[in-house]
């Protein structure tokens, strides 16, 4: 009876684990519907709301607000632009260089280019822009004309430019937008006609701007330039005059774009509907010293120093990780950046090393290291100073403290408003300064490095070195592609190896949209609205 119980057992578990076996076979054999996710396809519609402050006047060459010269892009083209690499690709300008031999250039514009009312674009609408600008003592433009000795249309296509001198960025006056000279020599409050990928067909003061998209676009039907015309049918572009409101009227879903420069617009993430698109800028934070602080003038001392500092922590714990760490100030994205690998974490012990093989110790015991300099003691004490009205820099600065204290410095923290530092760097009255620069895409870095500049110039940190002023000058001198790489490519080994300034980060920024908004959105620190004739609307939110 217990065998047979047994083989009862044996056989029941059998016959079960068959019709699991055969249950299983059975599900692994079902033929599951094919789930397809299709993306919508660009189509024309819809409305686009952004936001602008409202300028005195829609022409953008007597005007200095940033928010709507970023709308401007969408009206006025200019002769060139500079792509997402800063290099500078042909607009309007067909072809532009100098005469050999001297400091005479000559542009030559594109055939058949039309303003939306049909009217030609010729030489005469370039040499009325740079009219305006030569006569606008506010225009945002006006130091791209620094070095224009004079301009005159040779005829309707040709333009001659000349120079103090022929130098690399001679060329960036290429990028300011050109406006129309029929429509605004007699009338500076005039509504203009446009030639970019959309045209104005409303205009309410003191409330908004309607745009609607320019079928005489000169991009149009260009493949080079992925001319193609414009999704969105009409883009609305509200005057809100307090330009931190922009946020809140996002918010409040009144508009569509908030293009913002602030650290925490991560914070939109957390809203259901929008999509954040973000981009590195040209804003570039460091920590300059004087250098006519004796200690600042050891490389060791320099280098120890950004050694020590933990810049990916900074930048992690106080900008929410919304920055790119830089050994240099050259754009990690821009065509002259080496590629050269970052390491921002903290080097304790390499900081360490460099400050013992100087000579520095800790010889009294109060936690500070010194050393005798030419009968001199010389003790790594400094004031850092930085400006009250950035909350990020106040933190930083503490942060910066810290670290260093770690291996032997003395840091003082003062807060200071942004006048009073600006009289700090004025006066080089200062030890060390965290602050920032809005660098040029021109990238030219002689203004800041160069000695020339120490005396009436902007080299407030008062950095001198013979390799570094002969590679500058090279750059800003050489108008050959591969050569000027190169002296960049010395610049920017010659900046690891000195430290002029302690290079943090290149911060970065956003576009955030609405989920509605569909489409090629790539927005860079050139143009925020980049491709914007390829976004759509899609159909079920228009």
């Amino acid at each position: 009876m217990k065998m047979n119980k047994r083989y009862s057992i044996y056989i029941l578990i059998v016959l079960m684990c068959s019709a699991l076996l055969i249950s299983c076979s059975k599900i692994e054999n079902i033929t599951q519907p094919e789930i397809k996710v299709e993306s919508e396809k660009p189509s024309a519609g819809g409305n686009l709301v952004i936001a602008s402050v409202e300028p005195r006047e829609l022409n953008p060459l007597r005007v200095n607000s940033m928010s709507f010269l970023d709308v401007s892009n969408l009206l006025f083209e200019p002769l060139a632009e500079y792509d997402s690499s800063f290099k500078l690709v042909p607009v309007m300008a067909e072809s532009w260089q100098f005469v050999n031999g001297t400091a005479q250039a000559m542009i030559t514009l594109k055939n058949n280019m039309y303003w939306s009312d049909g009217e030609n674009i010729t030489s005469t609408d370039v040499i009325f822009s740079l009219d305006t600008i030569k006569n606008e003592p506010t225009s945002a433009f006006k130091e791209k004309l620094l070095h224009v000795y004079s301009y005159q249309a040779v005829d309707e296509r040709t333009i001659r430019i000349t120079y103090d001198q022929a130098f690399a960025e001679a060329f960036d006056v290429l990028t300011i937008p050109i406006i129309p000279e029929h429509i605004f020599r007699n009338n500076v409050q005039a509504v203009p006609v446009a030639s970019g990928s959309y045209k104005i067909s409303n205009y309410t003061k003191l409330k908004q701007l309607d745009l609607v998209p320019n079928d005489k676009w000169i991009r149009l039907g260009s493949v080079k330039d992925k001319g193609t015309k414009p999704n969105v049918e009409k883009i609305s572009i509200l005057f809100i005059n307090d330009i931190d409101a922009f946020s809140k009227a996002f918010q409040a879903k009144e508009l569509d774009v908030l293009h913002t420069q602030s650290y925490d617009w991560e914070k939109y993430s957390e809203m259901k509907d929008v999509y954040t698109y973000k981009y590195t800028s040209l804003y570039y934070d460091f920590v300059g010293f004087n250098f006519n602080n004796s200690i600042f003038q050891d490389k060791a001392v320099r280098r120890a120093a950004m050694a020590a500092i933990n810049r990916k922590g900074i930048i992690d714990k106080y900008l929410l990780g919304n920055a790119v760490l830089t050994d240099v100030p050259i754009n990690p994205n821009s065509w002259l950046y080496d590629g050269k690998e970052v390491s921002g974490s903290s080097r304790k012990v390499d900081a360490q090393n460099l400050l013992k093989q100087a000579g520095f110790a800790d010889n009294d015991n109060d936690k500070v290291l010194e050393r005798k300099f030419d009968d001199v003691t010389q003790s790594l004490r400094f004031t850092l100073i930085t400006n009250s009205e950035n909350e990020f820099r106040q933190k930083a600065a503490q942060e910066i403290k810290k670290n260093l204290e770690e291996i032997g410095f003395a840091v003082e923290v003062k807060i200071l408003s942004f006048e009073e530092m600006k009289t700090a760097i004025d006066t080089k009255n200062f030890d060390a300064v965290l602050t920032g620069y809005n660098l040029s895409p021109s990238q030219d870095l002689s203004f800041a490095f160069h000695s020339s500049q120490i005396v009436g110039g902007k080299n407030f940190m008062s950095y001198s070195n013979l390799n570094m002023d002969n590679y500058l000058y090279q750059a800003y001198t050489n108008t050959d592609d591969n050569q000027r790489k190169q002296m960049f490519a010395n610049i920017q080994e010659t900046f690891r190896d000195e430290v002029p300034c302690i290079s943090l980060f290149f911060r970065e920024s956003a576009i955030v949209v609405r989920d509605k908004v569909k489409g090629e959105i790539t927005p860079d620190t050139i143009n925020p609205y980049r491709n914007i004739q390829n976004w759509f609307i899609a159909k079920d939110r228009r």
